[in-house]
């Protein structure tokens, strides 16, 4: 099944080591959008960047501890994104948030009766 909308992408820029009551923010956000019933989310481990404090980080083959870039993907529609907003700012004390409309199509499998 194919279905069209149009909503919003929410793009949530952290680091690796970065924290949320004891594991990372990353996966703290993830369960927390899921709890929330958004449509879906995506994390992405980048290989390379910097932030604010200009800091590179960037992944070596003898880096023990390399503190990678973090990006979770998230769309829904403007409602959606718009009641969870407050709560992932809320958890996120360093780090870049985006919004963006978006049009998107969803593709599902049929469902069939049990």
């Amino acid at each position: 099944m194919k279905t069209h909308g149009s909503g919003r992408l929410l793009r949530i820029f952290v680091d690796e080591e970065d924290r949320w009551h004891g594991q990372p923010l990353y996966t703290a956000i993830v369960e927390a959008l899921r709890r929330e019933r958004i449509a879906g989310a995506t994390v992405f481990q980048g290989i390379e960047g910097f932030g604010s404090h200009a800091t590179l980080h960037q992944a070596k083959v003898f880096s023990l501890m390399p503190n990678l870039p973090i990006l979770i993907e998230v769309v829904d529609t403007d409602e959606r994104i718009a009641a969870i907003l407050p709560l992932v700012e809320s958890m996120v004390p360093e780090g870049l948030i985006t919004l963006e409309r978006v049009d998107f199509t969803r593709y599902s499998r049929d469902q069939q009766p049990s």
